[in-house]
């Protein structure tokens, strides 16, 4: 099983950026004849699981988002609308994490003590407003 998992994160990796999960769709598809009906009823019934999980999270405390990105990614393997959409994502997310670490890079170290400050801050009041929803409630 980790073996697998290691061969497809290597092969997505390989691709280009804005193109890797289309590509890793099709190739998913060619292979998919090849699988049982039981693995191609699983997988995307689990990726979809992950995703609802994964949102209800994001409302409540919980790891949201990492588990919406692994069920989108697992979906991404059965729709190449879903694939598309991670591509132009991942191509966003390129820039504005580029972006970011010019910035973080180039400025000084007052200013980055103030957004790790301010990022300790929301984080706190983020994990009180959930405290006092769910055990004040």
């Amino acid at each position: 099983m980790f073996q697998y998992l290691k061969q497809e994160w290597r092969e997505l990796k390989k691709g280009r950026p804005g193109h890797r999960f289309r590509e890793h769709c099709e190739r998913n598809r060619r292979a998919r004849k090849d699988q049982s009906l039981f693995r191609r009823f699983v997988v995307p019934v689990l990726a979809v699981l992950l995703l609802l999980v994964g949102l209800v999270f994001c409302i409540i405390p919980g790891p949201g988002l990492p588990l919406v990105a692994l069920g989108g990614a697992l979906l991404a393997q059965y729709s190449m609308a879903v694939a598309v959409a991670f591509d132009w994502l991942e191509v966003k997310l390129r820039c504005v994490f580029n972006r970011a670490k010019d910035w973080w890079c180039h400025t000084s170290l007052v200013a980055r003590n103030a957004v790790l400050l301010a990022a300790a801050l929301a984080m706190s009041a983020a994990a009180y407003g959930a405290y006092h929803f769910i055990f004040r409630h």
